[in-house]
């Protein structure tokens, strides 16, 4: 990697030591006081070093850190230290480094009738024959040498603005300065704040060297101008030959291009190609793509490329690839491509996330692409802001083709990406088991030369046998309407002499859940499962895990789940709190069986984390005391406690008589 170093303390320093950090790119600045190292923006990719050096000790600093041409020296130092910059190319020319010297252009633009000195001297020499009040701007540095040559009458009408440092006041105060002669303060100063200090102090006279307009030399002129005040100008010592600070950059951002080994990572952008024909690419996606050194892909998304040559392609599509290469070699930009839309079913998020964890401070832009839904739409004359979006591609399961039958049955349109061609049968034939009337259309390869769309009747359908990359609209004649509240009867689950949480109870107590679209659920004594199929009938989101001990009442819950169509609940065999072991921490919990292990389970459940809500029921009076005695440890809120007693009502003869159930106690809290 090469090795540079920044003499900084000045606002060029600063900017050039900022763009190597913005590229993680480790690097020396050099300044000469704390003050200028405070100025520096923080960073790990920067190594401070503060205090002056004359010019045997910059040779060896330079030694112990840099020889010959494995980097540079950056010279970024005030254009009035002549002697800094001197020693600055000494030792570089010793160590047989390049060297670059940043050079501050002078200000073009003052007043006609400033005076002009060659040295501070000459100056101070100017204000004895002056009248009325100084400022001197030109830093503590040089206050000795003005205070030598002016007269006590001349220092006393003299007001020195200074950096707010203890060493600047201190030099002050050596030099006979009255305190309130002293202006510390920091700039960078506006036009408006230098007049307002010179009308304040009633001068007359300004002093100040020409630092460019960087340097806030124009701000100080025209300040002048408009309060009528002399302006005094210390002239540069030499013209120096250098780059300007834009030149600087270019000259560093090429070094590090030659690089082999990357110092710096690149721009990175996702972009979404759309169907993959360059005539659906974005603009802003064609920009990026035209700018970039090196594209990564599938296969059939860089043979879209052919409009772009020169540019190093990749044909891969996974962070475990893309990353190896990117920290193998040096590219300053980089597009990784998806096809359709960066934000729609796509591997883009997943992309970002890796990235972002491979280096945090990493700068990734992401530009959409069309999505097939969008453009299938637009093809076929159909809205899909009151469609259902759909994704099969690379799922295939029991559970995948489930989960769509669901979306159809409830909606007169559903959009799916497709895995393949044979999902179009596939889907069809499920469809018309499940009784449902509509209609397929297929769009294969679209925007490419071979695209086609077609509609079909679902029994056409079980036909489909074109190859390709396809993309559905389902329609279904006469969707049924989401009952609003999914509760669940008895007499749906098998039983057999299992023990089962009853309608109404079950009904109050996954009320009492308060369950959320997203939350994670465990259900211990799963039982039949009738809660936990029950609440995850509530949302598909809801991701509900149904522990249960005993292998035959674990057996009936998976027959029960198939014969609801439930997709969203995992059983868990085995005794809680053990078999809780390697679940993702629940935002529910529902208690309907212990085994006699409350005390256990909740201590196991609170070391997972607070915020969880819990629902506990309780047929005897020794559960019912357990979980008083219980709350009791426990920092539980908003507790809720209800006994309910239900009657079935059943016919004998020809009347119809009270059945009562167990009461049963559902205690509710959070912790």
């Amino acid at each position: 990697m090469k090795k540079i170093i920044i003499f900084s303390g000045t606002t060029e320093g600063r900017t050039l030591s900022t763009l190597l950090t913005q590229r993680r790119i480790p690097h020396v600045v050099c300044v000469a006081s704390a003050y200028g190292g405070e100025m520096m923006e923080d960073s790990t990719f920067a190594e401070l070093h503060i205090g002056r050096m004359d010019a045997e000790e910059m040779k060896q600093f330079l030694s112990a850190r840099i020889s010959g041409a494995e980097g540079m020296v950056v010279d970024a130092t005030h254009p009035y230290a002549t002697e800094v910059t001197a020693n600055i190319k000494l030792a570089a020319e010793a160590q047989g480094v390049p060297y670059l010297r940043v050079v501050r252009g002078a200000s073009d633009a003052a007043p006609g009738d400033m005076a002009v000195y060659s040295d501070i001297r000459a100056c101070a020499e100017a204000m004895d024959q002056t009248s009325g009040n100084i400022l001197l701007t030109t830093g503590s540095k040089e206050l000795r040498a003005y205070c030598e040559v002016v007269s006590e009458e001349t220092r006393k009408r003299t007001y020195v603005r200074v950096l707010p440092t203890m060493s600047s006041l201190e030099q002050c105060i050596s030099e006979g300065i009255e305190g309130d002669h002293i202006i510390a303060m920091h700039g960078p100063f506006t036009r408006e704040c230098n007049e307002a200090i010179l009308r304040q102090y009633d001068i007359r006279h300004l002093v100040t060297k020409d630092s460019g307009t960087a340097g806030g030399f124009l701000a100080k002129a025209e300040a002048a101008e408009a309060a009528t005040v002399q302006l005094h100008v210390i002239a540069r010592p030499v013209e120096e030959e250098g780059v300007s600070l834009k030149e600087a950059e270019r000259v560093l951002l090429s070094l590090l291009s030659e690089c082999q080994e990357s110092g710096s990572i690149p721009e990175v952008s996702i972009v979404g190609m759309g169907m993959g024909s360059s005539g659906c690419r974005l603009l802003m996606a064609e920009e990026a793509l035209h700018a970039a050194d090196a594209v990564f892909g599938a296969s059939r998304l860089l043979e879209g490329l052919k409009d772009i040559p020169e540019v190093r392609k990749y044909a891969m599509y996974r962070a475990e690839e893309i990353i190896p290469v990117l920290e193998r070699e040096c590219f300053n930009r980089v597009v990784i491509l998806y096809s359709g839309d960066t934000g729609f079913y796509s591997g883009a998020r997943k992309m970002l996330r890796a990235l972002k964890e491979w280096k945090p401070d990493l700068q990734v832009e992401m530009f959409p692409g069309i999505s097939s839904f969008s453009y299938l739409a637009a093809k076929l004359g159909e809205s899909y802001e009151d469609a259902a979006l759909f994704s099969l591609h690379g799922k295939n399961s029991e559970a995948d083709f489930g989960a769509l039958l669901g979306e159809v049955r409830h909606h007169s349109k559903v959009f799916a990406l497709l895995s393949g061609p044979e999902d179009v049968p596939e889907i069809a034939k499920r469809l018309l088991a499940a009784g449902i009337e509509g209609s397929i259309s297929v769009g294969t390869d679209l925007s490419g030369e071979g695209e086609q769309i077609d509609t079909y009747s679902l029994s056409e359908a079980e036909s489909f046998r074109r190859e390709g990359i396809s993309t559905v609209l389902i329609r279904n004649s006469v969707p049924e309407k989401r009952v609003l509240l999914p509760v669940k009867r008895d007499t749906e689950f098998l039983r057999d002499r299992i023990p089962m949480t009853k309608e109404c109870i079950r009904h109050e107590s996954i009320l009492r859940l308060e369950l959320r679209e997203g939350d994670v659920l465990y259900d211990i004594g799963g039982g039949t499962g009738s809660v936990a199929i029950e609440a995850a009938a509530l949302s598909s989101s809801l991701k509900v895990y149904t522990i249960e001990r005993k292998p035959e009442a674990a057996a009936l819950i998976r027959e029960n789940l198939k014969n609801t169509g439930t997709e969203n609940v995992t059983v868990i065999e085995g005794e809680a709190p053990a078999a809780l072991s390697g679940l993702p921490k629940p935002d529910a919990v529902f208690i309907g069986g212990s085994g006699g292990n409350l005390r256990e389970i909740l201590e196991t459940l609170t070391a997972m984390g607070t915020g969880t809500r819990y629902v506990i029921n309780a047929v005897s009076m020794e559960t019912i005391g357990e979980i008083r005695e219980l709350l009791k440890d426990y920092p539980a809120e908003d507790e809720r406690t209800v006994m309910i007693a239900v009657s079935d009502v059943r016919e004998v003869g020809s009347h119809h008589l009270l059945q009562a159930q167990n009461p049963v106690w559902i205690f509710s809290f959070s912790i």
